[in-house]
């Protein structure tokens, strides 16, 4: 891939230095940051300096007092919430790239020096300035001032940092070798700099393409992007095909739609039929969002918190049961206590989950070709118990803490599983689709019962139907909800052998 070409005049010189991988796309494990999370930050940083700036010179003067402290906190809790709206609708959480270079300090400092002093008179309209110390009032503004200041430059040096690094860039694929491609790419490069960087164009067709679009050359077609899509980092994915290619446009859609990315159309396609109808823009140019990335920005880092905290959590109130089971294991069968089989997870990356040994040794089948039946001769006496109770699970916290896993989500199943005689992706043409998340514990369509063999076709187009489900409608509740369920459920023996 041509590198260096996203690069606007007057940065060149402080992207210089970078490594092919910097320049082009970076790896699918890297740490990824939007600019959403890094405002939100930045919200949380300025009301944070506000509020304990404010608290601490509070205790050195006046000090703490039962009389007043009270009104001190009304006043501090107020000004940091009016504070940070302030600066929100002034735009300082908006990171612009021709900005990046060019700290927004004084800015950010006049317009808190203009909300601080309109606090102050109207304090003083309605006679309230009688309960406040001056000298903590002035002492906190020039304080918390200083201190904003400084995190605002401090902020500045890290998104410039995560710029470099391609922490903080969009990789953008582009579908269709054409004109409407060489026009997007051109405005990319001339308006978003280094915030865009183009991971790949490519081409369904076979012929009558160029060999490069604005020097990128063209890498391949929908499969080698797919493959592109699980190896490297690509975030965004812009369809742009000419007008008229209706049919061929959602049947790019229909297989993109199994990738953990967004999806959006050139406006020439914008004609077509989609429930939703929002823009993202790029290089200035309008693209319709037609596929959203599901647990995207605050919510991916709500959901690794809710696993690394639960998980956490039940690693340590179930080693005693995990030593007990582990015991009974090796007392009832010869053999190891775990068994470890590779299953698809997240983008549908194969990893090995780890789960209690259940089958005899001899009768392991690591590549479930052989799913388990009620009243199955290769599983032990213990193994019986542990199936029913779901016991046999537990050790896959490991694998939630490992990163491999969720607490809840779809199933993991086995490269191998098949239902009705056919293999999972030959029965249900989106099968891949429930891998746009990390793979569960426990899952929609556990709780609902589609767990356990799946002999029949539509056992396992009703867990994917579930599955679906929970990806579209996914929220913290709708987690807790399920976790709960879980609890009711171990408790049936249905489809538990």
């Amino acid at each position: 891939m041509a590198k260096g070409g996203l690069l606007p005049t007057g940065f060149a010189g402080e992207f210089q230095g970078l490594s092919d991988s910097q320049q082009g796309y970076v790896s699918s494990d890297s740490i990824k940051y939007s600019e959403s999370i890094i405002s939100g930050l930045m919200a949380i940083s300025d009301g944070a300096i506000i509020l304990v700036s404010g608290l601490c010179l509070y205790l050195i003067h006046p000090g703490w007092g039962e009389a007043v402290n009270s009104t001190y906190m009304a006043i501090i809790l107020l000004t940091a919430f009016v504070a940070i709206l302030i600066f929100y609708f002034a735009g300082l959480y908006a990171i612009s790239y021709r900005d990046m270079f060019k700290p927004q300090t004084r800015k950010y400092l006049r317009v808190y020096a203009v909300f601080f002093l309109t606090m102050i008179a109207i304090i003083y309209a309605f006679k309230a300035s009688e309960e406040f110390s001056r000298i903590w009032v002035f002492s906190w503004f020039l304080a918390s001032a200083s201190l904003l200041g400084l995190e605002r430059w401090l902020f500045n040096r890290m998104i410039c940092k995560w710029s470099k690094d391609g922490s903080l860039t969009l990789n953008v694929a582009i579908v269709g070798a054409n004109e409407q491609a060489n026009r997007l790419v051109k405005s990319i490069r001339a308006n978003d700099g280094p915030w865009i960087r183009i991971a790949g164009i490519f081409d369904d067709r076979t012929d009558r393409i160029p060999e490069t679009i604005e020097n990128f050359p063209v890498t391949g077609n929908l499969d080698c992007l797919i493959r592109d899509a699980r190896e490297q980092r690509i975030d965004n994915v812009i369809v742009a095909l000419p007008g008229g290619a209706e049919q061929r446009t959602m049947g790019l859609l229909e297989r993109l739609k199994i990738l953990p990315v967004r999806v959006g159309l050139c406006p020439d396609m914008t004609s077509l039929n989609f429930p939703y109808h929002s823009f993202s823009l790029y290089g200035g140019i309008p693209v319709l969002d037609a596929i959203y990335k599901p647990i995207d920005g605050w919510n991916s880092i709500l959901k690794s918190i809710e696993d690394s905290v639960l998980g956490a959590l039940i690693l340590l109130l179930s080693l005693p049961v995990l030593l007990i089971v582990s015991i009974l294991i090796k007392l009832d069968s010869p053999g190891s206590i775990f068994f470890r089989q590779t299953r698809y997870g997240f983008n549908n990356k194969p990893f090995e989950m780890i789960k209690f040994r259940t089958l005899y040794a001899s009768a392991q089948d690591k590549s479930a070709e052989t799913l388990v039946t009620r009243d199955d001769a290769r599983v032990t006496r213990i193994g019986s118990f542990l199936r029913r109770t779901s016991l046999d699970e537990l050790p896959q916290i490991i694998n939630v803490l490992r990163g491999h896993m969720s607490i809840v989500g779809p199933r993991p199943h086995a490269m191998s599983a098949k239902a009705g005689g056919k293999y999972y992706q030959n029965v249900v043409t989106e099968y891949f689709a429930r891998h746009k998340v990390k793979p569960g514990i426990t899952g929609w369509a556990q709780v609902n019962g589609w767990r356990g063999e799946t002999d029949t076709e539509e056992k396992i187009l009703k867990r994917v139907e579930y599955d679906s489900y929970y990806i579209e409608n996914w929220s913290i509740l709708f987690d807790i909800r399920i976790i709960l369920k879980t609890f009711m459920a171990l408790v049936q023996k249905e489809n538990a052998y």
